[in-house]
């Protein structure tokens, strides 16, 4: 069935809409931690330029495209950036996150290999086990952290 006209906004034709993620943007997240676009970007554009709507070759052309860059800050500027803790914490976030997609491709790689492989099979099981013992750990970690020391004090009397 065709929509009608009224409900067509965008420019591809499609309705335009609110997002329905429930996570904050990758961009929302990064300026939450370095609370400034110019670092922003610069991390973007240096770790994840796939992220940035359009890819640019130079800092120069990431400077022109961004009206957030003064004529003053210049690519060693921005990379005296990198030695800031806040911008260390966010890049490696970054990095984190790029991992953890990495990690899934590879899970999906495998998976496939073992369909038709006992070798592969069995790398499967191994990288699967290791892949989500993080999970587990993690979730122990969460439980452990929401108990009080109160909580932990062994009540029970010898």
């Amino acid at each position: 069935m065709a929509r009608s006209k009224k409900t067509i906004t965008g420019k591809d034709g499609f309705a335009a809409g609110k997002s329905t993620s429930q996570e904050e943007s990758i961009l929302v997240h990064l300026k939450n931690m370095v609370k400034t676009d110019t670092k922003v970007y610069y991390i973007l554009w240096k770790y994840a330029p796939q992220l940035l709507p359009q890819q640019f070759k130079t800092f120069d052309d990431l400077k022109e495209n961004y009206k957030c860059y003064t004529k003053g800050v210049v690519e060693k500027t921005a990379e005296n950036w990198l030695m800031e803790d806040n911008v260390q914490t966010a890049v490696k976030w970054l990095l984190q996150r790029e991992h953890q997609k990495k990690m899934i491709e590879l899970y999906n790689i495998y998976f496939d290999k073992a369909k038709s492989d006992t070798n592969a099979f069995k790398a499967f099981v191994d990288f699967s086990n290791q892949f989500f013992a993080d999970d587990k750990k993690n979730g122990i970690l969460e439980i452990a952290q929401g108990l009080s020391d109160k909580d932990l004090e062994d009540d029970t009397e010898d």
